[in-house]
């Protein structure tokens, strides 16, 4: 297979290691495993900019880098048909968790040298996609928090979430929002909304279990203050948010979200910030994005 490997100098991983000695490192494990192997190490910006020209020469695109380079290559990879492999350099990970690939790069790499090609779902909202979840106000505000505060490692980063969300909590915003889906409706003042691509799993870290159920998973929470949202967002840590008293819950393939006629609500996809114009028209799109996934284990 003819595989571009293309990693964002700046993924948190990577700052502690020499970049293009790891490169070389990674495509030895490919080449070793019959790919024909193209480096591309770059930075920011500069990774997406090489994903989108690779994808346009390559079979496969293995891409190594935070969880808003994954996203953007993901994206990229839907939009061409081209598949795409993850290296999971980010802090949390959680689509690459979902393909049961291995948070250790080196571990990871191995696995995707002779992985299958799997198609799976994604998400869209407005024309755009995502790969993990679009989330509406608690959870958006939190990272505009964080990114106030300097944070320069991985570990650094996950000290200033906790921070941003203790801020966060303490003076929640809630707001109206009403739901359209196929299977279902809610309408609701709520403090936070997520909207995930395949329902998230239960009793582990909130990433799905399976990405190819074609539905979406809607949590809307009916918490109130503080001490509440604590609770539920404790709840969705540990995946439990689906059953929790404050959670009002639907699987559905396509929705519509409509807010109040207040500011507009923050907005993000894959844990990066954007602005999307309402009403939100959100979907699920059924193997609409090819991976290099781990195979299987055969039952029994």
């Amino acid at each position: 297979m003819k595989v571009a490997l293309i990693l964002n100098r700046n993924a948190g991983t990577l700052r502690t290691l020499d970049a293009d000695k790891t490169a070389s490192e990674i495509a030895a494990v490919f080449r070793e495993a019959g790919h024909e192997v193209a480096i591309h190490v770059a930075e920011g910006n500069g990774a997406v900019a090489a994903i989108r020209r690779a994808a346009k020469e390559a079979e496969a695109i293995v891409v190594g880098g935070g969880d808003g380079t994954i996203a953007a290559a993901a994206s990229i990879a839907a939009e061409t048909g081209v598949t795409l492999g993850i290296l999971p350099l980010g802090t949390m990970n959680f689509f690459a968790r979902s393909l049961g690939i291995p948070t250790d790069m080196k571990e990871a790499a191995a696995a995707l040298a002779t992985a299958e090609v799997r198609a799976v779902d994604i998400g869209r909202v407005n024309g755009r996609s995502f790969i993990h979840t679009l989330s509406l106000g608690l959870h958006p505000a939190m990272v505009a928090e964080r990114e106030k505060l300097p944070y320069g490692s991985r570990i650094g980063k996950m000290i200033g979430s906790v921070r941003a969300f203790l801020h966060v909590v303490r003076h929640p915003r809630r707001f109206f929002i009403a739901i359209d889906g196929k299977d279902g409706a809610i309408e609701q003042r709520t403090a936070g909304v997520v909207i995930s691509n395949n329902p998230l799993g239960k009793g582990h870290m909130p990433y799905a279990d399976r990405l190819d159920q074609g539905v979406l998973g809607v949590y809307v929470t009916t918490a109130r203050g503080w001490l509440q949202l604590a609770r539920v967002t404790a709840a969705a840590a540990i995946g439990a948010a689906e059953t929790h008293p404050l959670v009002a819950y639907l699987e559905t393939p396509r929705l519509t979200v409509r807010l109040g006629r207040r500011a507009a609500v923050p907005t993000s996809l894959d844990g990066e910030l954007v602005r999307v114009d309402g009403p939100l028209k959100v979907e699920i799109v059924p193997g609409g994005l090819k991976v290099l996934a781990p195979r299987l284990r055969e039952p029994g």
